[in-house]
């Protein structure tokens, strides 16, 4: 039986990258949590394990620095499967109601990071799974920036897998997720993760859950 990978998941203090750090964890896989409160991620660690099998690390993917410190921990423990699953949410702003520093931020933290932390963690990985969304692949009004993210982010990954084919890559675009009780018409969770794993595994390139086709 190979190994199993060892898995960083940016963004898995809570929601979606913290049920995926569960679901690899529960599946064998060592973690590395990343957040950006030390205090939270060290209570997911104990509520999941006491032992070394998950590890955290905090950091602002809006610092170059730091996003270089993150990647140089995530290699000296081995990882070879990156989650790019942290991101900003949309405004659902008109684009000229857009501050500069919403703009700034969400392509550091949506784009940039992404793309940083594969440049600096590639020659270590076997995997990459980016977790984009539907504004990925359609676009609709008070995306401007957001959907500019996300298809960047598209592009991005697109263009890699042609550069590097010897890495499993896996871009996947969900639709609304149940991720807190306040959200009543989206996917289950343990659905998407268990999704994103298996189709993984299977070595498919692009996975669409689009929730929003159960109701139609």
């Amino acid at each position: 039986m190979p190994k199993l990978d060892k898995v960083l998941i940016t963004g898995s203090s809570k929601g979606l990258g913290k049920s995926l750090a569960k679901y690899f964890f529960e599946k064998g896989h060592e973690i590395i949590l990343h957040g950006t409160e030390e205090k939270t991620l060290k209570k997911i660690k104990l509520s999941m394990s006491s032992d070394s099998s998950i590890d955290y690390y905090a950091c602002d993917l809006n610092n170059y620095q730091e996003i270089l410190g993150l990647s140089e921990y995530a290699k000296s423990k081995k990882t070879n499967l990156l989650i790019n699953n942290a991101g900003m949410h949309c405004a659902n702003k008109d684009f000229l109601d857009l501050d500069i520093n919403y703009i700034n931020k969400i392509i550091d933290i949506n784009l940039k990071a992404p793309i940083l932390l594969t440049h600096s963690m590639i020659a270590f990985l076997n995997g990459i799974i980016n977790i984009n969304s539907m504004s990925g692949i359609e676009t609709k009004k008070l995306r401007s920036l957001y959907a500019s993210t996300k298809w960047g982010l598209k592009g991005f990954s697109g263009c890699l897998k042609k550069e590097y084919d010897k890495i499993n890559i896996l871009d996947v675009y969900p639709s609304s997720i149940k991720t807190n009780s306040t959200i009543i018409n989206g996917m289950e969770i343990s659905y998407v993760v268990d999704s994103i794993y298996n189709n993984y595994y299977k070595n498919i390139n692009e996975l669409i859950l689009d929730g929003r086709k159960e109701n139609v």
